[in-house]
């Protein structure tokens, strides 16, 4: 089968207007509900039936009770790592590109990152070991490629993949006081040069651009993504693929599980003379529609926010021909990249709108809250103040007889008039004043004294 054209998902602007709910259900209707069953056998057709590695993959999936979306993230992560440093996308805008991808797995805790981890290594083994860590710090990143002997700087590993559980423990790391992280990890997606230009010469760290591979994998919970969503101005949301880690249309029986993929590494395209890059070939399409975008925006035109799209496309266009054993990026490789972007675009939104949701909820939680303590100050004024009032008439009464209601409310200060009844009720009931009912010239009429006065 051939990849078509993707159709619009619901939601799949970026980071827009709220639509939705702020649970997960909700959230995985939004990421991955299309037009129902009809969308899922779609899908089946045009993306996953497309290849049989991709159809293994969403065999494996389903067999294993994985998120297919998620088994396929991991495993592109995983096959990147595989892939050496030199091997570069071409230098269509600006320099060449790295290969370098960071896979968002979206889900609520335990919705399965670490099982799409583990199924991953089962369905796709790679022929060699995958060195893996986890993010610490910006400098941190540089002594996981580096370190520095009596001879000098020597590089001990060329290729990482970072895993993070919760993408909230990676902001927070990145909220520390002069912390790098987000930074180092923006100029790592691009290949750029790591490291920081020290004063002190001994604790510098330089890791050359391009001559490090890493992948990335974190663990989404939507509501805890907001920080990460908050750094769109920086662009490391961007560089995120956002896969989700529910899959609705999950079989009530899992099939029968596939054996393990027999993957290859390709032959990599050759050096040119003086160059330390091994280029990827790219088809014309591709290179047409990078150069129409980057044409878009130095006219200033289109969404500032997805200015990485096309570079994060061509990524994941050649992860898909790289994992199809082949060292070139073809019109069927960028048709099913587009499908990938679009459900990334689907996903990330989601997790906007149900952070936008939490907030709405909060909001209004926090309006409530307010206005109740506002009433409680209020009524606590109120009954210190009719207290204050009703301890000044009792001393006004003591020593004295009878005193008319209108002679008596005449003695407050015009402040506390307002307060009278209030007052005088609450020191009857206290005991503290006596009251009886008068008439006076057919007038009924009220008198007040002290006890037994």
């Amino acid at each position: 089968m051939t990849a078509a054209s993707p159709a619009p998902l619901p939601g799949s602007g970026p980071f827009g207007v709220v639509h939705g709910g702020s649970d997960g259900s909700q959230l995985t209707r939004a990421v991955l509900a299309s037009t129902g069953d009809r969308g899922e056998a779609v899908e089946l057709d045009t993306f996953w039936g497309a290849r049989p590695v991709l159809e293994h993959l969403h065999t494996f999936a389903r067999a294993r009770r994985v998120a297919p979306w998620a088994l396929l993230g991991v495993t592109l992560a995983r096959v990147i790592t595989a892939v050496p440093p030199a091997v570069v996308l071409p230098a269509m805008v600006g320099s060449h590109g790295s290969l370098n991808l960071f896979v968002g797995i979206v889900g609520r805790s335990g919705a399965g990152k670490g099982t799409a981890e583990s199924a991953a290594a089962d369905a796709v083994p790679l022929p060699g070991p995958v060195t893996t860590a986890t993010v610490g710090s910006g400098e941190g990143i540089a002594h996981a490629y580096v370190r520095r002997t009596k001879e000098g700087v020597e590089q001990h590993t060329h290729a990482m993949l970072f895993s993070v559980p919760e993408i909230d423990t990676l902001t927070a790391l990145s909220e520390r006081r002069g912390a790098t992280l987000l930074p180092e990890l923006r100029r790592a997606w691009v290949g750029e040069r790591l490291g920081f230009a020290y004063s002190d010469p001994s604790k510098r760290l330089p890791v050359p651009a391009h001559a490090y591979r890493m992948s990335l994998i974190a663990g989404i919970q939507p509501e805890r993504a907001d920080r990460l969503l908050d750094d769109a101005d920086g662009g490391t949301p961007q560089r995120f693929i956002w896969l989700p880690a529910e899959d609705p249309h999950a079989p009530e029986a899992p099939p029968g599980e596939p054996p393990p993929w027999r993957w290859q590494s390709p032959r990599w395209p050759q050096r040119a003379w003086g160059s330390p890059h091994m280029v990827l070939p790219v088809c014309a399409r591709a290179r047409e529609e990078v150069d129409a975008d980057r044409l878009a925006r130095l006219r200033g035109e289109g969404d500032a926010l997805d200015g990485h799209a096309m570079l994060a496309r061509l990524k994941i266009a050649a992860a898909l021909a790289i994992l199809d054993a082949r060292a070139h990026i073809d019109d069927a490789d960028w048709a099913l990249a587009a499908h990938v972007v679009q459900r990334s675009h689907a996903c990330r939104q989601a997790v906007a709108d149900v952070i936008a949701v939490s907030y709405a909820m909060g909001n209004r939680r926090r309006a409530h809250a307010e206005a109740e303590r506002a009433v409680l100050i209020a009524e606590t004024l109120e009954a210190s103040t009719v207290q204050r009032v009703a301890r000044g008439l009792v001393r006004r009464l003591d020593g004295r007889g009878w005193v008319p209601r209108n002679d008596l409310r005449k003695t407050c200060p015009g402040r506390e008039r307002a307060h009278f009844d209030a007052a005088i009720d609450a020191a009857i009931a206290a005991g503290q004043i006596e009251a009886r009912q008068i008439s006076y010239h057919g007038q009924a009429g009220a008198q007040y004294r002290a006890p037994g006065a």
